[in-house]
C-alpha cells in the first residue's frame, strides 16, 4: 500500500513536468500488479496478471505510446510476454493502446459490443480526443482479435471477465482474479461519481446489485480513476453516489 501511495505522489509529481504518458507499475498481490498512467486526456488505473507463460493486461492503456510504456515497465518484472490484452470498454482509456499490443502479437479481447462499439464510435472518439489533445494519434480502430458475448476465462480461470450489464458505459465489464481475491473494476467503480455522459443511470445501480449478488469473495478493488485501491466497501459508496444524483435531478 505504501509502494503505491508512492507512486500516486510520483505520477503527479511527473504531470507537473511532462504532457507525455507517464506510468507506474507497482504489485498488488499474488500475479496481480496495479497500474497507474498519467495521461494528457486523463489518469486511468489498469492491471497486469503474470500468468504461468504469459502476461495479461487489464485494459489496454490511452494510447499506443502509452502501451508502448507499459510494456517496458512489465519487461522490468517478468521476461514472460504479452499475450491477452482485454479491453474493459470501448473508451480510448480501456482500448487506446490496442494498436501497439496487436503490433507485438498480443491477442485483443473484449465482449462481442466492446468490439461493435469500436468499430461504430472509434472515429468520432478520436476527432473529440484530437481537440482536447492535438497530439493524440489520428489513427483507424484496431478491433480485438477474440470476443465473447458475455462472460469469458482466461489464464486457466485465474482470470475472469464479468458482463452484468450497462453502467458507465454499455459494455463495461469487471475483471475477478479469484486465487487473489481482487476485484478490477474498470470505469464502473471510482471514489467520485466521475463522467456520467454515456451512463444509464436505470440500470447501473442494477447492475451494481447483480456484482454484490455474486458473492465473488474480493477483499480488494482496483478503481479505473483516482486512488486505485479500495476494499469491497467501494461497492456501496459508489451506490449512494448514484442515488444522491438522482435525487438531485
Amino acid at each position: 500500500m505504501k509502494a503505491i501511495f508512492s507512486a500516486t505522489i510520483l505520477l503527479l509529481c511527473v504531470k507537473a513536468m511532462s504532457a507525455t504518458p507517464t506510468l507506474a507499475l507497482t504489485h498488488l498481490r499474488g500475479n496481480v500488479y496495479v497500474v497507474q498512467e498519467d495521461f494528457p486526456l486523463g489518469d486511468e488505473n489498469a492491471a497486469v496478471y503474470i500468468g504461468k507463460d504469459f502476461v495479461t493486461v487489464v485494459g489496454a492503456t490511452w494510447s499506443p505510446e502509452s502501451a508502448r510504456v507499459l510494456a517496458a515497465e512489465i519487461a522490468k518484472v517478468t521476461p514472460k510476454p504479452i499475450r491477452q490484452v482485454i479491453d474493459t470498454n470501448y473508451n480510448l482509456d480501456r482500448a487506446g493502446g490496442n494498436a501497439y499490443f496487436k503490433g507485438i502479437g498480443a491477442n485483443i479481447i473484449s465482449t462481442n459490443l466492446t468490439r461493435d462499439l469500436i468499430r461504430r464510435d472509434w472515429a468520432e472518439m478520436v476527432a473529440d480526443a484530437r481537440k482536447r489533445y492535438a497530439e493524440y494519434p489520428d489513427s483507424a480502430p484496431v478491433l480485438p482479435d477474440t470476443t465473447y458475448a458475455g462472460n469469458f476465462t482466461l489464464q486457466g480461470g485465474r482470470v475472469r471477465g464479468i458482463y452484468l450489464g450497462p453502467s458507465h458505459a454499455p459494455d463495461d465489464i469487471f475483471v475477478y482474479f479469484p486465487a487473489e481475491q481482487i476485484l478490477y473494476g474498470g470505469c464502473v467503480l471510482k471514489e467520485q461519481l466521475g463522467n456520467l455522459a454515456l451512463a444509464d443511470l436505470a440500470e447501473y445501480p442494477r447492475t451494481l446489485t447483480k456484482l454484490q449478488a455474486l458473492r465473488l469473495g474480493y477483499t480488494t478493488i482496483i478503481a479505473g480513476h483516482w486512488s486505485p485501491i479500495h476494499g469491497p466497501e467501494l461497492v456501496d459508496q459508489y451506490l449512494e453516489l448514484l442515488t444522491r444524483h438522482r435525487l438531485q435531478e
